[in-house]
């Protein structure tokens, strides 16, 4: 299995297979999965930019917006996914297929960023492809890749500084500074996350180069900032107190800003909410169903993985390990702080991190004959086939096909021209925002308005118990307000409500 001289003559067919699988699987579940919230959300500025010609969000009424120009322009989320969005859409087509390609590219570039992460650090191919497969078989990378949100676009580019700059320093210092501050500069207008790679980068480039490091590198650290900063302040400018109306507004909401008020209780709710949710501890999300409890095996194996780079001498002697570790504590103070909300789609600025950890230590297991080989092999080949498995099931499930898409030509069929339909935003896609979808989370709590049909599915079942909480109002109103509609349309993942 890691033979040198077997693994060195066979590396690009190793890689080739890697992102072959990867592909399979993303584009798979990318065409499967049915369009959630967020998906249509982001898409709907990118939407009206490559339509339309301007760069608002127009789905949301003025009720629900106030006094906010939300309309025309888009500050509440970074720019540059939203860009390239819009570019897919103006190339493609619109459609939810367009958008999550943008996606399944960043997982590409994911993956070469893993592998020269793996090699560099190691030295060795062995573990390079291991990382590779790790990464590209991982079901929440694959998840992440198959979705409509900026998170993988993100993190990618944070991984890509650091691979950049592995790859390069040795060679051109000046140019490595530069290029993997730059892709930092574009992490951080992709998702304020990107503020994770730029205090792990200042560890690494201090911790590698720190006796090499002169001021002019210090100036090239700073010019992608200033190149940044002037760009988007450019279009900030042009309605700055909006801009600061929405980055609050979007801040602020649903406790997205709590950890702040109680870091100890963020601190402890990233182990009892974000991760037990995301390794199948939770509930199933609409439409599907399965063992997802076995999901638990997968987050076993990278705890495993990571503390074996601290309690195994040899790997923790190793200085370029620490890299790995130090980047995991810097993730996981931030995300303490700064997620209120626990939304798991940000682990994937750590997973590929404990896929490097498991990838190392399964290297050391197989060199050093710790474990039988054909366990090792067995190991290995049933933490890829229950991640893929369960990917493969998904895609199954087909929820975009079964359960949308007939959510939607039932709206066609039965909506009149006077008629008005309350939903998730993700009804965009399929009545390509109409004039006859109002966005509205309230249902009408704000604005009185009532519609003749209200679809109802998971994530608004979410957002009404999370009001609980955040908005006892909204918590009260909505099963009141379905009292007066009747069921007249449902399938597993959506339900119908047409007004008596």
């Amino acid at each position: 299995m890691f033979k040198s001289d077997f693994v060195e003559k066979n590396t690009k067919i190793f890689i080739i297979f890697i992102v072959t699988v990867f592909l399979i699987f993303a584009i798979g579940s990318s065409l499967t999965n049915r369009p959630q919230v967020d998906d249509a959300m982001f898409a709907n500025a990118a939407y009206n930019l490559a339509e339309h010609g301007f760069f608002g969000t127009t789905m949301l009424g003025k009720e629900i917006t106030g006094e906010l120009r939300i309309d025309q322009r888009t500050y509440w989320v970074m720019p540059l996914f939203l860009l390239q969005t819009s570019a897919f859409f103006k190339v493609l087509g619109f459609d939810i297929f367009s958008m999550r390609l943008v996606s399944v590219f960043w997982g590409l570039i994911l993956l070469w960023s893993f592998y020269q992460i793996g090699l560099k650090l190691s030295t060795k191919k062995e573990i390079a492809i291991l990382a590779m497969s790790f990464v590209g078989f991982d079901y929440l990378v694959l998840d992440t890749a198959s979705g409509g949100r900026m998170d993988l676009m993100s993190a990618s580019l944070s991984f890509l500084s650091l691979a950049i700059y592995l790859v390069i320093r040795e060679k051109n210092l000046m140019w490595a500074i530069f290029l993997s501050q730059l892709s930092v500069t574009l992490s951080g207008l992709t998702h304020p996350n990107g503020i994770i790679a730029f205090f792990a980068m200042i560890f690494v480039t201090l911790f590698l180069d720190y006796k090499k490091l002169k001021w002019k590198h210090i100036i090239v650290a700073i010019t992608p900032y200033l190149i940044g900063g002037l760009a988007y302040g450019s279009y900030i400018l042009q309605d700055f107190e909006d801009f600061r109306a929405q980055i609050t507004a979007n801040a602020m909401m649903s406790g997205r800003m709590g950890g702040t008020s109680s870091p100890l209780t963020s601190f402890l709710r990233e182990f009892t909410e974000k991760y037990p949710h995301a390794f199948g501890l939770g509930m199933n999300s609409g439409g599907h169903s399965g063992p997802i409890y076995l999901k638990s095996l997968i987050l076993l194996g990278y705890i495993i993985g990571f503390f074996s780079l601290i309690l195994i001498k040899p790997l923790r002697e190793n200085r370029n390990y620490w890299i790995l570790l130090v980047w995991v504590a810097i993730q996981f103070v931030i995300m303490s702080l700064l997620d209120g909300q626990k939304q798991t789609y940000y682990l994937i600025h750590v997973i590929p991190l404990y896929c490097a950890c498991l990838a190392i230590f399964v290297y050391w297991l197989w060199e050093k004959s710790v474990l039988p080989k054909w366990i090792i092999i067995l190991g290995c080949v049933g933490f890829f086939g229950l991640q893929l498995g369960g990917m493969a099931l998904r895609i199954k499930q087909n929820t975009n096909g079964n359960f949308y898409k007939p959510v939607i030509a039932y709206l066609q069929d039965n909506t009149k021209n006077d008629e008005t339909i309350m939903g998730g935003p993700e009804l965009g896609f399929g009545l390509r925002y109409s004039d006859k979808l109002i966005g509205d989370p309230t249902m009408g709590m704000m604005s009185g308005k009532r519609a003749k049909f209200i679809v109802y599915d998971s994530a608004i079942e979410i957002s009404w118990r999370e009001s609980e909480k955040f908005n006892p109002e909204f918590y009260e109103y909505l099963p009141k307000l379905l009292k007066e509609y009747d069921v007249v349309y449902e399938n597993p993942a959506y339900k119908i409500y047409s007004r008596r």
